[in-house]
């Protein structure tokens, strides 16, 4: 080898890493990776654990506002079972994935809710009381479709709607079986395809109520229209698999939970909404695809020999009811970006002079006008004498159903 020839290889070689060197690097980034992945692992350990305790310790030093719905309500702590059902709701689970309607009711039992398994699926309970002029013939089978008014948020089985449907219709002199289809959070859309598939299955009511109007003017009024529906825009990320859908966990990670709750309104976001000059459009375009899903629901009756009955709910943002000052806390907090509910007043507007018109639906957004005590559990929900209320408005409406 010539002299050129071993300094090159020289060179060559004392330039390259040793093996033992290589294997250093390799083992203190391998090292690193690990120990990031472990404390990141355990960060969020201890986040998850920290926001739980929180959770569990913030009812004991939080003093309760109007933003947390129920706790000093006057038309709800007044009850006994006021604080087991709350429990309840918090703590039973919402969404079981249905097909085209995307979710629905899961199985529950408790001493306020119950959801049961029937030969309709999984409804909530409705008590039917025992009617003695049932003995001689069949009981008019009567299903109620609705949002969560329907369903009964908050109130035990007996309080909901069409319980007190039931106990109304039956001490009139007619024998009927009322059952509770009410989805929490379904618009009249989803009802729709709920009322077709029962019917697919073969099973046939003799008289079918629609009792809505909060949802629909809900997700009418929102950016996403009148073909809406509740998580909407998260739903739609999720499939379209867009990066801000992979943050859709937050939401449920208990810190995530605690930070909002602490929070409170200034946490919260409501959702988006038309420009006020676009809402009177949105209002007639959400009273448009109300109708037509009525009128679909009546060309269904006809063909399969049953009668529909629609009804518009009440709500605390439209109406001259005497308010209480709890009622008007949550009035006053219709207009701000955490709870924009004022926005649907628009909706109710053209509900009611559409009622008049063409009697598709009776309009009932006014029923509590005369009435100073309270109802509102919240901007819609009622307590168990508002749902009596509402459940004789309906009764009073209801003669072209029991021809």
């Amino acid at each position: 080898m010539s002299p050129s020839q071993r300094t090159l290889h020289h060179v060559n070689h004392s330039t390259q890493p040793s093996r033992e060197g290589r294997s250093f690097v390799s083992g203190r980034i391998s090292s690193f990776i690990g120990w990031a992945l472990f404390s990141i692992v355990v960060s969020f350990v201890l986040l998850e654990i920290v926001g739980r305790i929180g959770l569990a310790l913030w009812p004991h030093f939080h003093k309760p506002t109007v933003t947390d719905i129920v706790p000093q309500n006057p038309a709800y702590a007044k009850f006994s079972w006021a604080d087991d059902c709350m429990k309840e709701q918090q703590a039973r689970e919402r969404d079981t994935y249905f097909p085209f309607r995307l979710w629905g009711i899961a199985e529950s039992h408790g001493s306020c809710i119950n959801n049961d398994a029937t030969d309709l699926g999984i409804v909530r309970r409705t008590v039917n009381p025992d009617n003695p002029a049932c003995r001689n013939h069949a009981a008019l089978k009567v299903w109620v479709l609705g949002g969560s008014a329907v369903y009964g948020t908050l109130v035990p089985d007996w309080a909901t709607l069409p319980s007190a449907l039931s106990r109304l219709l039956n001490d009139s002199a007619h024998c009927v079986q009322v059952s509770n289809l009410g989805v929490e959070g379904y618009v009249t859309n989803q009802e729709l395809l709920l009322l077709m598939e029962q019917l697919k299955a073969g099973r046939v009511p003799d008289v079918v109520i629609f009792y809505d109007g909060f949802n629909d003017a809900d997700e009418g009024t929102s950016l996403a229209g009148t073909a809406a529906h509740l998580r909407y825009n998260t739903m739609k990320r999720r499939v379209e698999g867009g990066i801000s859908s992979k943050f859709d966990i937050l939401p449920h990670l208990a810190i995530w939970r605690f930070a909002q709750t602490v929070s409170g309104p200034r946490g919260r976001k409501g959702q988006p909404r038309v420009p006020d000059d676009q809402l009177p459009e949105r209002a007639r375009q959400t009273l448009s695809n109300y109708l037509e899903n009525l009128r679909i629901a009546r060309l269904l009756g006809e063909a399969y020999g049953f009668k529909v009955c629609a009804f518009w709910q009440p709500a605390l943002i439209y109406g001259r009811k005497p308010r209480v000052p709890y009622e008007q806390q949550f009035l006053d907090l219709s207009t701000t970006e955490a709870f924009p509910f004022a926005n649907l007043a628009p909706v109710y507007r053209e509900a009611a002079q559409r009622a008049g018109q063409g009697g598709q639906f009776v309009f009932l957004g006014d029923i509590f006008d005369d009435d100073p005590q309270a109802r509102y559990l919240d901007w819609v929900h009622l307590n168990p004498e508002g749902n009596e209320m509402a459940a004789r408005a309906v009764t009073r409406s209801l003669t072209a159903c029991f021809r």
